[in-house]
Formats: C-alpha cells, structure tokens, sequence
C-alpha cells in the first residue's frame, strides 16, 4: 500500500501541535471535519480522540500536517505526527486510521515511563483539548 504522507512520527505524549505553540511558530488549523472518519473506525478511535490537520508556511514553503491523538490511559494520549505535501483528505485519513493500530503497538514499547513520571509530577497538560 501507499502512504500518502512523506514523514511521520511517533511522539509520545507530546503533542505536536502544543509544540508549535510552546515554541511561538506560526501555523493554521484547518477547520477539517473528520466525523466519517470516526463513524467508520468507531471500533479503533473513540470519541476522546483527536484529528487535526494544519499548514506551517514560510518563505513561500508549505508543510500540511496531520497530527492523531490517541488515548491511552485515562490521563495520557499518544501523538502522532505525518507531514504531508498537499492537504490531507478524509481518504488520507482513512489510510492512516487502517494502519494505526499497529504504529500504535509498535510504539508504545517506546515511551519512557520516567517522562510520564515527570511530567506528572510537573503537573503538565498531556494532551490538546
């Protein structure tokens, strides 16, 4: 199968798009609505999860974003990041959701359970709402 994305990341419990924001650089959310997409995979995403799309611009460059947030505990959601080089779609997001279950096994072998420790302790926000 072909990914219609170019990149994509695991990030753990850091959210992407909280990134762009801590880090002041401008970006557009796109007012995507990806409804169909959860009525379809109701039995891979759940209503505390996130969709959003975006645009970061600069120097007449463009870099469209997907950015999956997925609950995995009651506290923590896991993001995902796939850069794209035209806006995503509802079937580019049916693509990702089809493949998501196993990036989300693969990964979560990944997260340091001492960076979930300090970001408890921290009293941090985890996740976008």
């Amino acid at each position: 199968m072909t990914v219609p994305y170019i990149f994509f990341k695991f990030l753990g419990i850091n959210s992407f798009i909280g990134t762009l924001k801590d880090s002041n650089t401008n970006f557009t959310l796109f007012k995507d609505d990806f409804s169909p997409v959860f009525e379809k995979y109701s039995e891979i995403l759940n209503k505390e999860d996130t969709i959003a799309t975006g645009i970061l611009s600069k120097d007449d460059q463009n870099l469209f974003f997907a950015e999956l947030g997925i609950k995995i505990t009651k506290s923590y959601t896991a993001y995902f990041v796939y850069i794209f080089d035209h806006h995503p779609t509802i079937e580019d997001m049916n693509l990702l959701v089809e493949g998501l279950e196993d990036l989300v096994n693969e990964n979560l072998e990944n997260i340091d359970p001492s960076e979930l420790a300090r970001n408890m302790n921290k009293g941090g926000s985890n996740s976008i709402n």
